[in-house]
């Protein structure tokens, strides 16, 4: 038999906590001592470790009660129940990470806290992602649409976002230069190479999406991309032709 002190000892469990599951009626004491003092048998200290191994996977007290007082033919259900739970959890996570590294990378991107961008990524993420191409149906199809989505900061290694971040940046810090110039060319040049980098220089795709950006709508679906950006990489394309001619 164990004292309250000893169990609490042997198992890690605080007096307090002790207390606490004795309350709920979830692990009671076998028996007393003259002077009143709690004695836990060993099936007492087997059902302590049912618990903690309960909670360990995520079970509510609640939970815990309800199965140790059930069949054992629920635990296996319970278990399922859990994981479950865990899986959507950490579906729940992905997406907010994803939200953050968003958020982050777009006020790397505009040099400041744009709250509207802000919420715009906020809302792409609450609601399923491929609704926000669903408005370049005429350009983009299904698969096309969820080979874009799944091309996400998480399928990106952290130097692939850095190039990226980087190109369109660039971009944006030289809208006004000469569209036939050298360094034009070599930063559509650096755009085209990422793009191809992040589609798998899928040409079908490559040309599918651009001419969704060509007819850019309001949204962030192809953030950090924007109209200014897409006319410049436009006017670029123009007078690389011409300069073939």
């Amino acid at each position: 038999m164990y004292t309250i002190g000893k169990l609490s000892k042997n198992t890690g469990v605080t007096v307090r906590t002790l207390d606490y599951y004795d309350e709920i009626g979830l692990i009671k004491p076998s028996s007393k001592t003259e002077g009143g003092h709690r004695l836990y048998s060993e099936d007492d200290v087997m059902r302590l470790e049912r618990v903690l191994a309960l909670k360990y996977m995520g079970f509510s007290l609640e939970q815990i009660k309800d199965i140790l007082e059930n069949s054992t033919s629920t635990w296996q259900e319970s278990i399922q129940q859990q994981l479950e739970l865990v899986k959507r959890e950490q579906e729940r996570l992905q997406v907010l990470e994803q939200a953050l590294l968003g958020i982050s990378y777009s006020i790397e991107i505009e040099g400041e806290i744009n709250w509207k961008i802000i919420f715009s990524i906020i809302q792409l993420y609450q609601q399923d992602p491929e609704d926000a191409l669903q408005q370049y149906k005429d350009y983009l199809n299904d698969d096309e649409m969820k080979k874009i989505m799944d091309m996400n900061v998480q399928n990106m290694s952290e130097e692939d976002i850095r190039k990226w971040i980087k190109v369109i940046h660039d971009i944006k810090n030289n809208l006004n230069i000469d569209p036939a110039s050298e360094k034009a060319q070599q930063l559509v040049e650096s755009w085209l190479n990422q793009a191809e980098k992040m589609y798998g220089n899928d040409e079908k795709l490559l040309g599918d999406m651009w001419q969704a950006l060509q007819n850019l709508k309001e949204g962030i679906a192809f953030y950090p991309m924007n109209k200014d950006v897409i006319q410049f990489i436009e006017s670029v394309f123009i007078a690389k032709e011409e300069l073939k001619k």
